[in-house]
C-alpha cells in the first residue's frame, strides 16, 4: 500500500507517491498559492492518487510544527497555514493517518534511515540554506522539545550584540553562516556585487580569488563555532550539514573539516548530507513508515 509525502515551501509544494518499498512511483510539484493552500493539496493529492490505496500521508513545512496536534503555529512565508487544521483536513477526506512535521526535521529523519546517519541513532542534521534550520534525532526518532522549537539550531546566539535576526534576537548563527550571510557579504564587496555574485559563485571561486576567498572563510569560521556548539551542547554521533549552500563543491568543505578538528578539543564526527533537494519530502512519506512500525511493536 502507498504513503503520500509532501513538502511545503514557500514557492512550491512537491508531493510523492512512495510504494511499499518506499520507491518513488509518482510525483508532481506546484507554486505555493497564497490563499486556499489546504483545498488545493487536497485537490493535488486526489489526482496524484487516483486508481491507488493510500495508508498515509506525512507533510515537511517550513516554520514551527505542533506535531501532537499536526498543525503549523509560525510560518513566516505561509501564513494561510498558520494555525489551519492541516491533518484534520487531510485526514476527514482521505480517511488515513496524518502526520505534519518541520521540513528540515523530514530532511534529518531521512539521513537517518537511508542517508549519510542511517549507522549512528543520535545525531544532529543541520541544513544551511537562506536560514539555517535543523532537527535532532535519537533512536530514529525526531526531538520535538515543549514548543516545537527543538532543532531550530540557527537561532543560537553567536554573538549577543550582533546583527539583528528575523527572529527578533541579536546574533544568531543564521545571520553569519548561511545562505543569506554570504548574500550580506557580496554585497558589501561593491566589486562582487558588480558582477552579480551568487553564494554558489562565492565557492566556485574560492581557490583562486582572495575576495571570495576571504568571505568564505569566515564564513566558515562562523559555521564551525555553531558546529562545535553543538557538539558540546548534545554530544551526538554524527553531525550531518545540508541544504543547498552545502550543495556547493569544491575545497571549502575540506577546509571547513580541518577548521572544527583544529577549535574543538572534543571529536566530531562531521559528514555531508546525502540526500538533497527531496529530503524533506521523503522524510515526510518515512514519518507515516515510522509511525506504523512503532504501533506494530506495541
Amino acid at each position: 500500500m502507498n504513503v503520500i509525502g509532501i513538502d511545503i515551501g514557500g514557492t512550491k509544494i512537491k508531493f510523492g507517491l512512495f510504494d511499499e518499498e518506499h520507491q518513488l512511483s509518482r510525483h508532481t510539484e506546484i507554486p505555493t498559492p497564497k490563499k486556499n493552500i489546504i483545498g488545493t493539496m487536497i485537490e493535488t493529492i486526489a489526482t496524484l492518487t487516483l486508481g491507488k490505496e493510500i495508508r498515509g500521508i506525512g507533510v515537511a513545512s517550513a516554520g514551527i510544527v505542533d506535531f501532537s496536534k499536526g498543525m503549523i503555529t509560525r510560518a513566516t512565508n505561509l501564513p494561510d497555514l498558520e494555525h489551519a487544521p492541516l491533518s484534520n483536513r487531510l485526514k476527514d477526506r482521505f480517511h488515513v493517518p496524518v502526520y505534519v512535521d518541520n521540513d528540515a526535521n523530514c530532511a534529518a529523519l531521512t539521513e537517518g534511515i537511508v542517508g549519510a546517519a542511517k549507522e549512528v541513532n543520535h545525531y544532529i542534521c543541520a541544513t544551511i540554506g537562506t536560514g539555517i534550520g535543523g532537527g535532532v534525532v535519537q533512536h530514529k526518532q525526531i526531538i520535538h522539545g515543549l514548543n516545537g522549537y527543538s532543532g531550530e539550531v540557527g537561532h543560537m546566539t553567536l554573538y549577543p550584540d550582533g546583527m539583528r535576526c528575523d527572529c527578533g534576537k541579536k546574533g544568531c548563527w543564521e545571520r553569519y553562516a548561511s545562505g543569506r550571510a554570504l548574500e550580506d557579504a557580496i554585497h558589501s564587496q561593491p566589486s562582487l556585487s558588480a558582477k552579480d555574485y551568487t553564494p554558489k559563485d562565492l565557492f566556485v571561486h574560492y581557490p583562486h580569488d582572495e575576495q571570495c576567498k576571504q568571505i568564505i572563510d569566515t564564513f566558515i569560521h562562523h559555521l564551525s563555532i555553531g558546529i562545535i556548539n553543538l557538539q558540546y551542547t548534545l554530544d551526538p554521533e554524527m553531525i550531518v550539514l545540508g541544504g543547498g549552500v552545502v550543495n556547493a563543491t569544491g575545497p571549502w568543505w575540506d577546509s571547513l573539516i580541518k577548521e572544527v578538528n583544529t577549535a574543538s578539543p572534543i571529536k566530531v564526527n562531521l559528514q555531508r548530507a546525502q540526500w538533497k533537494n527531496d529530503a524533506s519530502m521523503i522524510g515526510a512519506a518515512l514519518l507515516v513508515k515510522n509511525a506504523r512500525e512503532e504501533t506494530l511493536e506495541v
